[in-house]
């Protein structure tokens, strides 16, 4: 089927979601239109149900996702395990082995999708608490894990088992704004993409402001998150304290040094040499280290 076809047929069965909801009234449960869609034998009707459902946390997702993971399609098969993986707090204990077998089956060697066999990797470790897979970052003292849920850190303490999505708040809007870790939403966790402090319960996460710019939030157990904005880097960096060139700025985790968080910046300049500032954990503030780039 050529794109424009594919495109054409998926606007379709968006159509017809659509029209269901609007046709059920505002007061009916989202899920109670998109569910029956998961069965229907259109796979683009299938998978636009299933996208509208990511965010819901009905009760009866979990369990409609275990025939998905057979599904024809590739897509379905992956959004299916991911939907499982994420509401693993929803699962029943005693059920959570089943669900975990019934992941096992996308991870045959016969799988050509590395996306698939990631969600359903992720799955089973979030279903057995079970956190070295390379689709989680975990803490040196074992105490913490996060892994990508909904485009951001999501982070586990496994003293209580309960989560957080670091950095999001209820004014956050998908439609107009990009989640942080949307470009890796479906692949391991990097090395630089989560830096945990060696002795202290905290960690550096590298970010995406957009898709030219990156930034850099910090986490600390009892302080919360702090981001690093373009606002603060420029007030920081830049002698007039503004720029009035679009500049994409790039904020790069360097290493931790004692209590000092080393972060390199970038004003988008081929060849430019980056500047270099801290964040301490004592002070909670940033400070500049040093200025190669020569703006200051």
């Amino acid at each position: 089927m050529s794109n424009k076809r594919q495109i054409s047929a998926l606007l379709s069965a968006v159509g017809l979601l659509l029209v269901a909801f609007c046709i059920s009234g505002s007061t009916a449960n989202p899920a109670d239109i998109y569910l029956p869609q998961l069965k229907d034998k259109n796979p683009d009707l299938r998978i636009a149900a299933l996208r509208q459902l990511q965010t819901s946390l009905d009760s009866r997702i979990p369990e409609a996702m275990l025939p998905l993971l057979s599904d024809e399609g590739n897509s379905i098969r992956r959004l299916a395990a991911r939907a499982i993986g994420s509401r693993w707090w929803q699962i029943a204990k005693d059920k959570s082995e089943s669900y975990a077998n019934a992941l096992e089956h996308n991870l045959r060697p016969e799988i050509d999708f590395e996306d698939e066999k990631n969600m359903a990797e992720r799955g089973i470790g979030l279903l057995t608490r079970r956190y070295d897979s390379k689709m989680f970052s975990r803490s040196p003292n074992g105490r913490w894990t996060i892994y990508e849920r909904h485009g951001f850190p999501c982070l586990i303490d496994t003293t209580t088992y309960t989560e957080e999505l670091v950095g999001w708040a209820r004014a956050y809007n998908r439609e107009s704004e990009m989640p942080p870790w949307i470009f890796g939403s479906n692949s391991p966790i990097g090395q630089d993409e989560a830096v945990w402090h060696p002795t202290k319960e905290a960690v550096a996460l590298s970010v995406s402001t957009s898709r030219r710019a990156t930034s850099v939030w910090i986490w600390q157990h009892k302080y919360g998150v702090q981001k690093l904005t373009r606002s603060e880097l420029i007030k920081l960096l830049h002698p007039k304290g503004k720029i009035d060139e679009p500049t994409p700025i790039t904020a790069i985790i360097k290493e931790w040094n004692e209590d000092d968080l080393l972060v390199s910046v970038g004003w988008g300049l081929e060849n430019e040499a980056g500047d270099t500032i801290a964040w301490n954990l004592a002070n909670h503030g940033w400070r500049v280290v040093s200025l190669e780039s020569g703006k200051k």
